[in-house]
């Protein structure tokens, strides 16, 4: 008896979908793309409409072979890929390769549970050329640009390069932006200021705790300014001029896009991108539930919406009546974004639960802790969203100080009492903010204002105390590097690449040494700047953010049919031609090396710094003559708690992320991802971080204040 076929990309997925279908379905995978474009040439026939000349995958012949066995006895085929581009591709491929005349009917659904399965099976659609064709430029345009970029970079990069360069036409815009953030950084020149704020109390009575107020305004002022406010406000009577309040509301988060998701898990979990997708595939397949079987635990993860299905609103509704009681029912509506990516696509639903009555208490026992984790932030993100706003008093005080000579000087102050804990009861975003990573959903706080201490109570004319003044000298401070968090929402903001796509980019540029992740946040490598510098004259176009945004908005309407795919093509190729040949015959060669201040053990030549595939290394600059080389080691200048060796930093893994180890690896197996200071804790002896400007915080004892001296350099470079 023929049965209809159903095929998917994952074999987890085919488990769990096969559930809810039964006997009459065989439910297979084609463990995902099954063709693309060679990898040994170009592939692509730019003279005839840039036609592609795709092949099957290696290992993916049998997996075709038994897709054909199978189509040939079925009924009807279902493709049943991911809702969105890839997933289109993926289905198409399929079909073309398979070459069957069945009846083909396309599936979409955006949660893999029962519900969501039947009701596709229900409403079957065609495939969606126009989605097809949208993807299919994507990886047009991407292999002519890597295909010629890159050997074009092994030409130009002089010794030992070849295998490990590669440019594309989204990677390299992206790595622009890590050298301009980097190179902003060290132009920087800090500039001098003085903060000034008075710690006061009440007159009377004698027992009122102390505050602190603030020099109204924005101005900064410099040490001489500062020294003359401070002596004024020394001889000054103060007193409350005016005392007002106000109720402040803070609006939940929105529920979960792909990037909010990734930015979020970076933040909090500190989960790499690439985790993240990982996981988050993981929970929307399906997994073992218990007696409830594989079961999809989250809607599809690859989406930049924030609505929310009538049937998932209703039941978060119940549940938070249910759970905290009817006061914290949201309405659910938000102003839009301060800033919104770049061309979004809408796509069904935002990344939730596929049912908020499945919580993270009764998962735990089936889930693993990375994905018990990521389900337990989309859980309380999701709920969160359709919670009530949280409330709080602010009460600022202006205070005035009058100098006998009746110069006057206006200091604020303002305080946060909590009203309402609304959706802050289950979600609590205040304490996550700060001044490197704000989340675009999240309504940005008042600097002024303390959120966790009241002010004592205070009326307008009250005497007050000076106890004393506070002259804090403080330094203008560079935009701070890119954490993979902030990077995701440049990205985003900027229409560089789309989201499912920003993993790959990452991991890219930490795989071929064109940055590092030092403290979690990107750090600029010599490689990364010398590429930069050398197409950014040639490529401007490629190398222009609002151009790649420009190309993202062309690949959307590919998709939604205003556009024909060949045409945008052809409008990118033949100035991009012009340029690649200016390039070829100009571009100047390289080699891109640091010079120690060594010399050569065997040929007295410098010794210098230099980068491999496997990251950085010293050698000889006499190289191919001499081919002396030895391990790039850089020492931090702290003690290894457990033996007392010398604290290394170190490059590990694929993505050749900075951690720092013991130099009596692998007898001492001492290891800390953040950099340790050259400078012991003053109450443990253990190894400090530095955790703000001059602070430290060490790793054993918690200790938290002043670095006890002055912070040194890396020492430099030593065998």
């Amino acid at each position: 008896m023929s049965k209809n076929l159903v095929i998917v990309e994952s074999p987890a997925k085919a488990r769990t979908i096969s559930r809810y279908l039964g006997d009459d379905y065989e439910v297979v995978a084609s463990v995902g793309h099954v063709r693309d474009l060679p990898s040994k040439k170009m592939s692509v026939d730019i003279e005839n409409d840039f036609r592609p000349e795709y092949e099957i995958m290696p290992g993916k012949k049998a997996i075709i072979q038994n897709l054909k066995k199978l189509a040939k006895n079925a009924e009807i085929i279902y493709l049943a890929t991911d809702p969105d581009r890839e997933g289109e591709a993926i289905s198409w491929h399929i079909m073309e390769a398979i070459s069957t005349n069945k009846q083909t009917k396309r599936v979409i659904f955006h949660e893999i549970t029962e519900d969501g399965i039947k009701k596709a099976f229900k409403e079957p659609t065609s495939l969606n050329m126009e989605l097809v064709n949208a993807q299919q430029a994507r990886r047009v345009l991407d292999r002519v640009v890597g295909y010629q970029l890159s050997p074009l970079l092994w030409k130009k990069f002089t010794s030992g390069f070849k295998l490990g360069l590669s440019a594309g036409r989204v990677q390299s815009v992206a790595l622009k932006l890590i050298v301009e953030r980097e190179r902003e950084i060290s132009s920087f020149v800090p500039r001098e200021y003085w903060n000034i704020s008075a710690v006061l109390k009440k007159t009377q009575p004698l027992n009122t705790p102390e505050f602190t107020a603030k020099i109204s305004g924005t101005k900064k002022y410099d040490k001489s300014g500062a020294e003359k406010i401070e002596n004024a406000l020394s001889s000054s009577s103060l007193k409350v001029n005016k005392v007002s309040s106000k109720t402040s509301k803070s609006r939940p988060p929105a529920p979960f896009t792909t990037s909010t998701m990734q930015q979020e898990a970076s933040r909090s979990l500190r989960f790499q991108v690439s985790r993240t997708m990982r996981v988050a595939q993981q929970l929307y397949e399906g997994l073992p539930i218990g007696s409830d079987g594989e079961t999809g635990l989250i809607t599809y993860m690859r989406t930049d919406s924030t609505n929310l299905s009538n049937i998932a609103i209703e039941e978060m509704s119940a549940f938070i009546v249910e759970r905290f009681g009817n006061n914290y029912i949201g309405s659910g509506t938000r102003p839009r974004r301060k800033k919104a990516a770049v061309a979004a696509q809408e796509a069904h639903e935002a990344v939730r639960p596929t049912s908020i009555l499945r919580t993270p208490e009764q998962l735990k026992p089936y889930l693993s802790t990375e994905q018990m984790s990521l389900y337990t932030l989309i859980w309380k993100r999701s709920l969160a969203s359709r919670m009530a706003d949280a409330k709080n008093k602010i009460t600022t005080i202006n205070i005035l100080a009058t100098e006998s000579s009746n110069n006057t000087y206006s200091l604020t102050c303002s305080g946060s009492e909590p009203e309402f804990d609304g959706y802050t009861v289950l979600y609590n975003t205040i304490d996550k903010v700060n001044e490197e990573e704000i989340d675009d959903d999240i309504d940005e706080m008042d600097d002024d204002v303390d959120y966790i201490n009241k002010l004592p109570n205070l009326s307008e004319g009250d005497l007050l105390d000076l106890i004393k003044v506070n002259n804090e000298q403080k330094f203008t401070r560079p935009n701070p590097r890119y954490t993979q968090a902030t990077f995701v929402r440049t990205l985003e903001e900027s229409g560089i690449g789309r989201p499912s796509t920003y993993a790959s980019i990452m991991s890219t540029l930490e795989g071929r040494n064109y940055c590092s992740l030092e403290n979690g946040k990107y750090k600029a490598e010599p490689l990364g700047e010398a590429i930069v510098d050398q197409l950014n004259p040639y490529f401007p176009n490629i190398m222009d953010v609002q151009f790649t945004a420009k190309m993202e908005s062309n690949l959307d309407e590919i998709a939604n049919g205003k556009k024909e795919w060949i045409s945008v093509l052809r409008e990118f190729y033949d100035p991009y031609r012009k340029m690649f040949i200016e390039a070829e015959s100009s571009m100047p060669k390289i080699t891109v090396q640091r010079i120690t201040g060594e010399s050569c053990p065997e040929c007295e030549s410098p010794l210098a710094e230099k980068i491999g595939r496997n990251g950085k290394f010293i050698a000889c600059t006499a190289f191919p003559d001499c081919r002396f080389s030895k391990p790039f080691i850089i020492k931090t200048g702290a003690v290894c708690p457990m033996c007392s060796g010398d604290i290394l930093q170190r490059q590990g893994g694929k993505r050749r992320t900075v951690f720092y180890g013991c130099s009596n690896y692998p007898n001492c197996d001492f290891s800390m991802r953040q950099k340790p200071l050259p400078v012991k804790c003053p109450e443990c002896s253990g190894v400090l971080i530095e955790s703000a400007k001059n602070t430290g915080t060490c790793v054993n004892c918690k200790y938290k204040g002043q670095i006890p001296n002055e912070k040194a350099k890396d020492t430099g470079v030593v065998v």
